[in-house]
Order: structure tokens, then sequence, then C-alpha cells
């Protein structure tokens, strides 16, 4: 390939970004439901028949098979959720953490795959590694790894925003720098820029943005679509402006017959207490709630909760307690008693600033993944394959498009098994290229930017 073929395709990748970071500046949430609809499914087969001829970038020829297990058990687990049958089986993925537990051991898994030769090295450190994976990501330790960043990265956005946006830069990083390509270089910097001018630089009319019915509809998709992604990033990195919890809203929880039972029945606190407690906030009901210390039986607490004197024990499993102790006479965010109505989240991620600017950065991200891929065809070449094959990609392609123009969901969940598959397929690709930038950046650093000297 001639030097002025691949300088046109990076400089036309780099008005592609600007028009990814245009659609999904007016229209983020349809920009990303109709790429990821309409050009994720014809990426998932192209990319995995083109993995597929380069034995998946594993250095051993039946090493993807793992890789393709965990996805069918993940599939399974999930198709039983979706289409009701062999719940037992989606209970169980559920109770063992399963899903997360396996994600991450393809991930890791594929270290080796991309890097180890060895068969029986390859299987002894599979076996430690399974091992490990299952006592990290056990169920028993679920509420401290809940805190935890990494697990959140590697479990919620490895197989999305990871994917399409970190790997992707790190593949065209990789080969820019084996091409020693100043096209290549610029179009990072486009890669880099653009986004970042896109969700922090440019406005956000929380009024007047532009959400269609469809849109909204599409994106929550019966509860099954990337909502609650969204969701999760937000609240995780605590990107969501806490409202306070009221009085009158911490009343009506101690206040639920089974709760105020509990206090009574237990002799946490006596009859005429409580409903002191109770009346003098009921006068002042819209305040925010404040966390106050309560003289109350400590005697017949629980042996966890008795190095503390609140009134907040009518939750057993203690899940509340390190959280109601950090606002101690300050007022109380409504998460930590009160969960959110579907009607606040669907505020946080629609309607509000921050919504708005992730949901600019999803759009921009997976939309331009899709378009990369199919710009670089002819240095990719994907589409150099058996005639039979391309057929059944085409078809399949626009079988996966009338599934999704239906019924948004149903297309989520027939296209499941293809979507996380080519994720799982392209972790040893994604270690070829970490791998490479190294290799590459090291070179420069020793023999300046030069282009390679073929031999």
């Amino acid at each position: 390939m001639n030097l002025l073929k691949e300088d046109r395709v990076n400089y036309l990748n780099i008005g592609l970004m600007l028009i990814t970071a245009v659609l999904a500046y007016y229209f983020p949430f349809e920009t990303f439901l109709l790429a990821y609809a309409y050009l994720g499914p014809l990426h998932y087969l192209t990319e995995i028949s083109w993995l597929h001829d380069r034995q998946y970038f594993a250095k051993g020829k039946w090493d993807f098979m793992v890789l393709l297990i965990v996805g069918i058990l993940l599939s399974y687990a999930a198709f039983a959720k979706d289409f009701g049958f062999s719940k037992d089986v989606y209970d169980y993925f559920v109770e063992m953490n399963l899903f997360d537990k396996l994600l991450v051991f393809a991930l890791f898994a594929s270290i080796l795959f991309a890097l180890v030769k060895s068969l029986w090295i390859k299987l002894g450190a599979i076996f430690v590694l399974y091992i490990f994976v299952g006592g990290w990501l056990s169920p028993e330790r679920a509420q401290e790894n809940s805190e935890s960043t990494t697990i959140f990265a590697l479990t919620a956005l490895i197989p999305t925003l990871i994917h399409v946006y970190v790997f992707t830069g790190l593949f065209m990083l990789y080969g820019s720098l084996k091409a020693r390509s100043v096209s290549g270089m610029w179009q990072m910097v486009g890669f880099v820029a653009i986004p970042l001018l896109l969700v922090f630089s440019l406005p956000v009319d929380t009024q007047n943005a532009f959400l269609s019915s469809y849109g909204k509809d599409a994106y929550y998709a019966k509860g099954d679509g990337f909502y609650n992604t969204n969701y999760l990033i937000l609240d995780h990195f605590d990107l969501i402006e806490e409202q306070k919890l009221t009085n009158k809203e911490y009343l009506d929880i101690i206040t639920k017959e089974g709760n105020k039972s509990y206090f009574l029945r237990q002799g946490l606190i006596d009859t005429a207490a409580f409903n002191a407690h109770t009346d003098s906030l009921s006068k002042i009901a819209n305040r925010p709630f404040v966390v106050k210390p309560m003289a109350i039986n400590t005697a017949n607490l629980a042996p966890q909760f008795q190095y503390d004197h609140l009134l907040y024990f009518f939750d057993t499993s203690s899940r509340y307690i390190n959280s109601i102790n950090e606002y101690r006479f300050e007022p109380m965010p409504r998460k930590v008693m009160k969960s959110r109505t579907k009607k606040e989240i669907d505020g946080l991620i629609y309607f509000s600033e921050v919504g708005i600017m992730l949901m600019r950065f999803i759009a921009f991200a997976y939309l331009y993944h899709y378009l990369n891929w199919f710009s670089k065809t002819e240095i990719i070449r994907w589409h150099k394959v058996p005639k039979v094959r391309f057929v059944l990609v085409i078809i399949t392609w626009i079988a996966s498009s009338v599934f999704y123009a239906y019924d948004y969901s149903l297309g989520l969940s027939l296209l499941f098994f293809l979507s996380f598959s080519h994720v799982l397929l392209e972790f040893p690709l994604n270690i070829v290229s970490i791998v490479g930038i190294g290799t590459e950046a090291l070179s420069i650093f020793k023999n300046g930017f030069r282009k390679p000297i073929k031999s």
C-alpha cells in the first residue's frame, strides 16, 4: 500500500470523527441507537470473519475456543432470562457472579493466548487463573468489590466503552507507530481531542435537548437496553448531584408497618420514644433529614451494630451502616436509604447536564468505532473472504436489521451472542496491540521517528 492511500484514509478518519461529533452533539441517543443496531451487527460479523482468518491473533490454533465457550455460556444465561427458559441457569449465574467471573477470566486468559505458545503452560496457568478470578470475584466479596473502580472497569466498561474507544484507539496507535505515519499520529490527536471538545467544551441545553420517543423507548428497551449502563457509570463515579433525604421520606421509611414493628418488637425503643421521634420530625417534614444519635437500647442490638446508637437498624443486613455513619449530624443523601424511582433516573440519564455529556461520548465512541472499521476496508481487507461466507454475512446482517427495526429489545436479545462474542474474540488482538505499541515506542525512542527499513 502506498503512503498516499494511507494518508487519505487517515485524513478521511479525521473527517469521520468530525461528522460523528456533530451527530453525537445534536442527536446523542438516536445516533448511538441507529449505529448500534444497523452498523454494529455488520461489524461483528465481518470482524469475527477477519479474526478467524488470522487465528484470532493467538499463539495456539484452538485457543479461541476458550473465548467462544465463554461467549456461549454467557449468551445461554442471557437468553434464559430474556426468553423465559432455564431460569434456574440465569439465577445460578447471578448467585455465583459468573457473568463477571467468566468475562474477567476471558480477558486475563487472552494474555496467555496472545503471548504463550506452550499448551502445557497455558493449561496450568488457566487453571490457576480461574481459581484466582473465582476467589477475587466470589459472591462473598460482593460488597467489597462493589466499591472497586478496577472491578467496575473490568466488568462493566471492558465490554462497552473500553472496547469501542480505548481498544480502538490502541489498535489505531499501533498501526500508526508501526508505519511511522505522521498522518496517523494526527488522526490520534483528533481521536483524543474531538471527543474532549464534544463533551466538555460545547454547551449543554438540558431544556431543549433533542430526544425522540424512539430514542427514549429504544434506549430503555424494556429494561434490557443500555439505560442501566449509563446509570451505573453516573452512580459509580459519583457524577450525580445528590438530593438530600427529607424528613418526610425518612418518616415514610421508618413508619412502614414492618420497620416500626421491628423497632418495637426488638425492644430497641419504646412506643412513646418512637412516637415522640416521629412527631418532632413530622413538624418539619420538608427539611433535609439530619442524622442524629438516638437513645436506644443497645443491649438488644446485634453485635455488629452495638458500636453506634442510630435509629437505622431496621436494615439488619448492615448494608447501609457505614454510609449512615458518614453523615452523622449532616443531611443524608437520598440514595443511602431510598432507592431512586424510574422517573428520577430518566431525568438523570436523558435530561441532566452530566447525563447528556456522557451520552455524547457514548454516541461518539460507538459510531466512530464502526466507521473506523469500515473506512479501513482496503487496509484491513476484511472483505477478502470466500464468497459463500460473505453472502452469509450479508444475509445475517439484513436479518438482524429487521429484528432491530421490529423491536429493539428483541434485536438486543437475539444479537447478544454476536455482540458479546466479538468482544471476547478480540481480546488477544487487544493484547497484541498493547505489546506492539510498547515495542514500536521503544524502537522510536532508540532510532527516532523514521520509516522502518524493509528487509
